[in-house]
């Protein structure tokens, strides 16, 4: 192996590896319907342990309605249908936004958040509505109605967590087209309590056309009170107004506990924030960071490459930002934490780029504590837009870890033009480890543990490493680690370390394996700040890798 490792290198762009299977696929049945605009988990739904899942069809034609738009709610377990709720006249957009909205009602049944933003609420044209629903009957518990015409309420619906620590969710619903104190669009993100549906906060755009409340979301517990926060976009708001720059776009992070602006970020060209997320705990540190994006981000070189960003709940500081690499990725069409995937103990993030390749689309699984690449969804079809939605579909198959929900609005399934599918996945590393650090003064046992596909069985494996990073090189397959000495030594099953075992071998009958390197106490204080890489790859005997695990980090602390 080792000199095919020196003759057959070609390096890429960033780290890749681990594997993923299709659980569940739905496809929409509409010319031009929109089938998956936007996807949420429904969290437990019919209340059977595992997760569902909500797509919205703001294009749908329900009754012979053109856009009137429609919902439909899919059971994790089976991929059964629920529920389906329909917007009820023409140009209604229901679904162009869904989220889940825990259990509102303490039923022991989650519910469900809709948003129709075209809706006459009130009788008033395109004032807009959103509706939360029973998870246990589908029946609406609240319905929220624009006050004036054109306020666009319900373009984004999410749940706000507790906010007023009654220990029932509250609801964050947006208006970008709202006329507070008569400024025209400056838009308003209104606080509701889960409990009866009135107000707690309303946040307001300053200027005109601000379209304050494009987007919200939940931003978790930023500063550490013990009180939910939440992120609200802006994603046309001004600086200097009038004088500009104009619609750069804001993103602002308010305290839940009393309703004060904790952060502020602007854009510095035109419109960030188109969407904004909590981002979960991607440093460790104990507090809840956000992210927004700028999927039109563009560079000297690039067009609409499209940017990602995250910033740090305790500091305000910038944790990560993410590019496109090419024109029209437009990178960041769909953003979301999706939890601690690699056992790392920081929440890791899914960001779907649906320009990519002619709109093929893809949607990247991101390390937070490192921003490393740790597995991509690729779509399949020019022009379906793969990744412009996407979630974390939380648990779907019972195995432990997080599954992802991936949306193509402009999917043509069955030759369906613009119809739409989702797809929920589940992400499979392979390669797992049970611990990141080594503390080099008590020394201890790294602990690996190989799971491949059930295809793989009696394949051969090897253990790879490198000091130089995570790549990736292709050989094979992508494999996750940057070329240097240790790489090709470990090829040849050469290790800097003393005590090893099954670090190269034959997997079992069911794909699997273990490995493990001992380090003995005081043996690597010399190494105290360093970081190793580990990857593995499986293939047949004698044959190129065809199978590559996520790369799993090391380092050496005192």
């Amino acid at each position: 192996m080792l000199s095919l490792f020196t003759t057959l290198l070609f390096v890429s762009a960033q780290s890749v590896g681990g594997n993923s299977d299709l659980l569940h696929q739905w496809d929409g049945n509409v010319n031009t319907g929109w089938f998956g605009y936007s996807v949420d988990s429904a969290g437990d739904v019919n209340n059977d342990g595992i997760p569902d899942q909500i797509v919205g069809n703001p294009q749908a034609a329900p009754g012979g309605f053109t856009n009137a738009g429609s919902v439909t709610v899919y059971s994790g377990a089976d991929g059964a249908l629920l529920y389906q709720w329909n917007g009820v006249s023409a140009s209604d957009f229901f679904g162009h936004s869904v989220a889940p909205a825990g259990d509102v009602n303490q039923d022991g049944f989650d519910d469900v958040l809709v948003g129709g933003y075209g809706m006459d609420g009130g009788g008033l044209n395109g004032s807009g509505s959103a509706f939360l629903y029973s998870g246990f009957d589908g029946s609406i518990l609240f319905q929220w109605n624009g006050a004036v015409v054109n306020e666009q309420l319900g373009y984004s619906v999410a749940s706000a967590g507790f906010i007023n620590l009654d220990t029932i969710p509250d609801i964050i619903i947006g208006s970008p087209q709202a006329n507070p104190g008569g400024d025209l669009y400056a838009g308003i993100a209104t606080i509701y309590s889960g409990a009866d549906a009135s107000q707690l906060y309303q946040f307001r755009g300053t200027f005109p056309d601000d379209k304050m409340g494009n987007s919200v979301s939940s931003a978790g517990d930023v500063n550490g009170d013990g009180i939910g926060d939440v992120i609200v976009a802006a994603r046309e708001a001004d600086l200097f107004y009038p004088f500009g720059p104009t619609d750069v776009g804001s993103a602002f992070v308010f305290s839940g506990a009393d309703g004060s602006q904790l952060y502020r970020w602007d854009g510095n060209d035109l419109g960030i924030a188109l969407q904004v997320s909590g981002a979960g705990d991607v440093d460790g540190d104990g507090f809840d960071d956000i992210m927004f994006n700028d999927p039109y981000s563009y560079t000297l070189s690039l067009t609409w490459m499209g940017r990602v960003w995250v910033y740090s709940g305790a500091t305000g500081a910038l944790l990560h930002r993410f590019e496109g690499t090419a024109d029209y990725d437009t990178l960041g069409d769909s953003i979301n934490s999706v939890g601690d995937v690699n056992g790392d103990g920081c929440d890791d993030l899914l960001i779907g780029a649906s320009g990519s390749t002619n709109t093929v689309g893809y949607a990247n699984l991101y390390s937070g504590k490192d921003g490393t690449r740790l597995h991509q969804f690729q779509g399949h079809t020019s022009l379906d837009r793969f990744g412009w939605s996407s979630a974390n579909a939380g648990d779907v198959d019972g195995d432990g870890n997080t599954d992802f929900l991936i949306g193509a609005f402009t999917a043509d399934p069955a030759g369906i033009t613009d119809a739409g599918s989702v797809f929920v996945y589940t992400y499979l590393p392979l390669l797992e480890s049970n611990t990141n650090q080594i503390p080099a003064a008590a020394g201890a046992t790294l602990d690996l543990t190989l799971d491949f596909p059930d295809s793989a069985a009696t394949y051969e494996y090897i253990t790879l490493m490198s000091l130089g990073g995570t790549g990736p090189v292709f050989y094979g397959t992508n494999i996750p680690l940057t070329v240097d000495s240790y790489l090709l030594d470990s090829a040849a099953g050469i290790y800097p370390f003393n005590t090893t075992a099954n670090l190269q071998g034959t997997l079992d009958a069911n794909g699997d394996g273990t490995a493990s390197i001992t380090f003995a106490p005081g043996a690597f204080n010399f190494a105290v700040g360093y970081t190793f890489w580990l990857a593995a790859v499986a293939f047949p005997s004698g044959q190129l890798p065809e199978l590559s695990s996520v790369v799993i980090p090391v380092e050496f602390i005192p």
